[in-house]
């Protein structure tokens, strides 16, 4: 995807070419009604169509959940591809050849890095095939079929200053093997050593499936257990996430993720046929590898180790992935250290007969912090109600929100306004949101953009728009692009219209207006209804203006501008009384 030169030409060629019907009707049927195509929802539950698809405008829309978009957006939501890989699917399918990127010397020097992990990889796996070794030992102690140590790529990195060097720094040179990350100076300045010493080494893979890090794990008792790649250019472990590569379809097909700590969690799990099991590498779960999770799914299912501190872990883990829009709930393995041992000792059944009962996340919170709520003093109560509130904070969704802050206060058996208080608290300041445009001007200015593209404003009401009187901004972009063709009464090309959109919202608010049936007569005979209070906000919002710049101007001593403003004052003030 990355050598794929996606400027606003191509993709507008490419979703020019992409018959949206064909694509969303290999997910739901859909049937010709009138000029566009009607549907059952695939993004939310109905029993009555209202799904509507049009192929000549290229866009989809909901009209019972507001889920609405054109062929690229429809594929990021339905297969959680990203744009780039929406675009560069359409246009395999539609036969567009894309635009490659020129290269540059980083993009070389990146590729020079990946062949050394390569090497590197195969180098540490012919290591574990020698002899007898601590590795293997380690290996057969934990009773790993060989199976498993080809699968995954394990190696060995043997107790040896100079291992890797003698395999490859004669090929790459020294300075690369240290820029990769696995050759270290030595403190004397002269020479390099080995950074993986006596270590069972563990590949690390991007989503592509190359090799970008390993994981090393100590064979002597040293320090640190684990010893992952340093960041370089290729590996970012906040950005990554372990096995990965292997249930990325997994993930987008059945819409879950299996999120555990380490990699032999992530290997038992996966080699036992469970689909979608990722590794976080540790405990400090980052926004990236939240935001990696849901670019191919929308849940999420926790499965940190058992004891105490993984719990704590997964309460921890949790915000993140719930500021990223993603559905929660966590395992209670039952006694059990790990998911590596529920699998080992008990087989895969018992596995999947806990993941069949995981619990939604605030249940799991209460099972931790909800307890022996009778016993509590005052005080005790206040602590433990605080812990949820990163929790509730974190969901976007207020409904998901509210039933969770209800179903708090129910177990502390307080009033549900006492919890909410603590969110609110903790909320972020109004100011910008009170900029925001209130629902009741938002729905004046959709009306008025949805008869004007439907041709159904009269002239003298079409003189009338302007930019400044459309308050939100969605309204105001896509005027703004129709604006010419609206006032001389030209066709509007609807996909030449979402080319120019960069925001989400406003694909979804052309969807809306241009799918939206015909006006009825008796909301255009109230049109003057939703026109004049977008005026008159608009005179207010500029009469404010106004009056802080004769206030600025009056600051600094400018009497000549203060007056030329309070004429313009005076003006505004006198269209607003005519505008009652």
């Amino acid at each position: 995807m990355a050598f794929s030169d996606l400027n606003d030409s191509v993709i507008a060629q490419v979703r020019q070419a992409a018959d949206i019907v064909d694509f969303i009707g290999q997910v739901t049927p859909l049937k010709l009604a009138g000029k566009s195509y009607k549907g059952l929802c695939p993004f939310h539950r109905e029993k009555t169509p209202s799904f509507t698809v049009d192929r000549g405008k290229g866009l989809f829309y909901c009209f019972g959940c507001g889920t609405g978009g054109d062929v690229f957006k429809f594929l990021t939501l339905t297969e959680r591809f990203t744009f780039p890989e929406a675009v560069e699917h359409v246009a395999s399918r539609v036969g567009i050849e894309l635009p490659k990127k020129k290269r540059t010397a980083r993009d070389s020097d990146k590729d020079d890095l990946l062949e050394v992990m390569d090497e590197a990889s195969e180098a540490f796996h012919q290591a574990l095939g020698w002899g007898d070794n601590p590795a293997k030992r380690y290996l057969t102690e934990r009773a790993v079929p060989q199976e498993i140590v080809d699968k995954y790529g394990f190696g060995y990195a043997p107790d040896s200053w100079d291992y890797i060097l003698t395999r490859l720094a004669r090929k790459h040179g020294e300075k690369k093997l240290e820029t990769a990350g696995l050759a270290m100076p030595r403190k004397t300045g002269n020479g390099y050593y080995d950074r993986f010493r006596n270590r069972l080494m563990i590949p690390i893979h991007n989503e592509s499936g190359t090799v970008v890090g390993f994981g090393g794990r100590s064979l002597d008792g040293s320090d640190p257990k684990y010893l992952n790649s340093p960041e370089s250019e290729i590996f970012n472990k906040s950005r990554l996430l372990y096995n990965l590569h292997r249930s990325k379809d997994a993930m987008r097909r059945i819409d879950r993720a299996i999120l555990v700590e380490g990699y032999f969690d992530a290997i038992s799990i996966d080699h036992a046929g469970v689909p979608g099991v990722v590794a976080s590498m540790g405990t400090s779960l980052t926004t990236g590898q939240a935001s990696l999770m849901r670019r191919f799914t929308t849940r999420v299912v926790i499965a940190y180790d058992g004891d105490n501190a993984g719990r704590m872990a997964t309460l921890r883990a949790a915000p993140v992935l719930l500021a990223a829009g993603l559905s929660v709930s966590a395992l209670d393995l039952q006694g059990e250290k790990d998911p590596d041992s529920v699998v080992q000792k008990h087989g895969v059944d018992r596995f999947l007969e806990i993941l069949g009962s995981a619990t939604d996340i605030f249940e799991f919170a209460l099972g931790e912090w909800g307890t022996d709520v009778a016993k509590l003093t005052g005080r005790e109560k206040s602590e433990r109600v605080e812990q949820f509130v990163p929790l509730l904070s974190a969901v976007s969704d207020p409904v998901v929100r509210n039933d969770a802050a209800q179903r708090i206060a129910d177990a502390f058996r307080l009033e549900f306004q006492t919890i909410w208080s603590r969110v609110r608290g903790k909320a972020s300041t109004a100011p910008e949101r009170e900029r925001q445009p209130s629902g009741r001007t938002a729905s004046a200015e959709k009306t008025i953009l949805t008869a004007a593209i439907q041709g159904k404003l009269v002239a003298s009401d079409l003189a009338r728009l302007r930019e400044e009187y459309f308050e939100e901004p969605a309204c105001k972009t896509i005027f703004s692009i129709m604006k010419a063709d609206l006032l001389s009464g030209a066709p509007i090309d609807f996909q030449q219209v979402a080319t120019h959109l960069k925001g989400e919202a406003e694909l979804n608010l052309l969807s809306e207006i241009s799918l939206t049936e015909d006006i009825d007569d008796q909301i255009l005979q109230r049109i003057d209804e939703n026109l004049r209070p977008m005026e008159r906000a608009f005179l207010e919002r500029r009469n404010l203006e106004i009056q802080q710049a004769i206030s600025e101007a009056q600051r600094q001593g400018d009497g000549e501008q203060a007056a030329q403003l309070g004429m313009e004052k005076v003006r505004i003030l006198r269209m607003l009384n005519e505008a009652k």
